[in-house]
């Protein structure tokens, strides 16, 4: 009985690491199988497939407040091609934030478009959460409609142009967004990308996520 009891901590350690080991092993095995799943969807798309791409294949990213966040950002499960004769692409997204005790890795899809025919201001628009609306009432900047109080409610706008955005936000585009709470949207020039905070895809919902950004971009004023 005694020696049970010198072992116990060994043992329990043994299990720990063992449950690691497992999870590890366990999550691998989960990427794997996704990245299989994307590539046949790629393929029905008839869209090109890369498991791994580099930032700089979306050409200024670092002018989205998506990509301004954080560190270690990776493109991951990359497909694009061709949607309705636009240049798109949807991926995997991750970035790191904090280190040590306080490091969280962070991970969403993304729809990519990039129309030819597009000129919109630089523009963020994010779900409008409590703290916003704290940080709004102390001076942040929150881009709000006042003939429309429920897209005020639901989402914080940002961007340095505030008279072009406002132009670009008109009441169809508005009333899209109010039916689709929680989509989020950085646009600039010809680019945009939508995604939900912090929500990968299921490979089944590809094309209606594509879909749900073909419709944003049709309500977007062209060039």
């Amino acid at each position: 009985m005694r020696d049970l009891v010198v072992l116990f901590p060994f043992l329990f350690l043994a299990l720990v690491l063992g449950l690691v080991v497992f999870l590890i092993i366990y999550a691998r095995k989960k990427e794997k199988e996704r990245t299989r799943q994307l590539q046949l969807v790629a393929g029905q798309l008839g869209w090109n497939f890369m498991p791994e791409a580099a930032l700089n294949m979306i050409p200024g990213v670092e002018r989205f407040a998506l990509f301004s966040q954080g560190h270690s950002k990776e493109i991951k499960n990359m497909m694009y091609g061709e949607a309705s004769g636009t240049k798109a692409a949807v991926f995997d997204y991750m970035y790191v934030t904090g280190s040590g005790k306080n490091r969280q890795t962070h991970f969403q899809s993304v729809v990519y478009l990039e129309p030819g025919n597009l000129a919109v201001p630089y523009f963020s628009l994010r779900p409008e959460g409590f703290l916003h609306k704290i940080f709004s009432a102390l001076g942040y900047q929150d881009i709000d409609f006042g003939q429309r109080p429920e897209f005020s409610r639901q989402y914080l706008l940002r961007g340095q142009d505030e008279p072009a955005i406002r132009q670009t936000f008109n009441d169809r585009l508005l009333t899209f967004y109010e039916s689709y709470p929680d989509t989020c949207t950085d646009g600039g020039g010809n680019q945009l990308f939508i995604f939900r905070s912090g929500y990968r895809f299921q490979p089944q919902e590809i094309q209606s996520y594509v879909g749900l950004g073909l419709n944003v971009l049709n309500l977007l004023p062209r060039s």
